[in-house]
């Protein structure tokens, strides 16, 4: 590095003890321009809420997603209007939401968020125990739904869908 940072081909500066430092936008720039592997950037943060009636589901949910290697700043809500207020003010990337429950359901969750730009982006995963509820959930935005009881591999493989749209 310090024949590039010599030779002018990596920008640079020096402390005041006389080390050389490199910004982080020029390194990313350097390693692109030379066809080199970007340098790892620091993993987004995610938030994610889960919504869910019955806590079993929540407890189970919330304990597979905090053993994942990846960091999620997890939230719950217990119904629907719950969950409509943390999404105003925790403002999740990802919301997974059962489709039954009383007061308000997920489908009519799903179509207040999906009706105001400030929450159409949420990615939304549905699940429920009434696998007929499923088309309705799909038809108010959801991009996908699982029936329960859950499968642990399907709502990874759910999720790593919906984190590659969320990251993109």
């Amino acid at each position: 590095m310090r024949r590039w940072i010599e030779a002018g081909q990596l920008p640079a500066f020096k402390t005041p003890g006389k080390h050389h430092r490199i910004r982080l936008k020029d390194f990313q720039r350097f390693l692109d321009d030379h066809g080199m592997p970007p340098y790892p950037a620091p993993p987004l943060e995610v938030r994610m809420l889960i919504a869910d009636d019955e806590q079993d589901i929540v407890d189970l949910l919330v304990e597979f997603l905090s053993a994942e290697p990846r960091q999620f700043k997890l939230e719950t809500a217990t119904d629907g209007y719950e969950a409509l207020v943390k999404v105003g003010g925790f403002k999740p990337a990802i919301l997974i939401i059962d489709v039954v429950m009383p007061g308000l359901d997920g489908v009519k969750v799903c179509q207040r968020l999906k009706a105001h730009p400030e929450t159409r982006t949420i990615k939304i995963l549905g699940i429920t125990g009434y696998p007929d509820t499923i088309p309705a959930l799909l038809e108010a935005g959801a991009d996908a739904c699982l029936p329960k009881p859950l499968d642990l591999r399907q709502v990874k493989q759910e999720l790593e869908s919906l984190l590659a749209l969320v990251e993109a």
